[in-house]
């Protein structure tokens, strides 16, 4: 199941593109164009993934035990990774803890 994070980050390059960006993630079928999607990391270890958003048709992101909570969008992957250092600012900032279950907790919080 896809879950969308009531805090999500986003790079300046698809601000204009969210609704078209979150539609094509939702119904993949037709995915003719790239953008990259940073969620939460589910190993327990990593704290972020980094997709392109062509690899959501695949058959791992249909399971329906697959859980992805994804927390921001960028155009590019260095955007992605660029983003992952501005949420990990934002987070510290706030004195969230920097850890996988610190980050569930935040973000499930704001997608509430």
């Amino acid at each position: 199941m896809i879950e969308w994070s009531g805090k999500l980050f986003l790079t300046d390059s698809v601000k204009k593109k969210v609704k078209k960006i979150r539609k094509k993630i939702e119904k993949p079928d037709k995915i003719r164009f790239g953008a990259y999607v940073v969620t939460l990391n589910d190993n327990g270890t990593d704290l972020f993934d980094i997709y392109n958003i062509l690899m959501f048709p695949a058959k791992h992101f249909k399971k329906e035990d697959t859980d992805v909570m994804i927390v921001g969008l960028a155009g590019k992957e260095d955007e992605a990774k660029e983003l992952v250092i501005e949420i990990i600012k934002k987070i510290t900032a706030d004195d969230i803890p920097l850890s996988p279950d610190g980050l569930k907790e935040y973000f499930k919080a704001a997608a509430k």
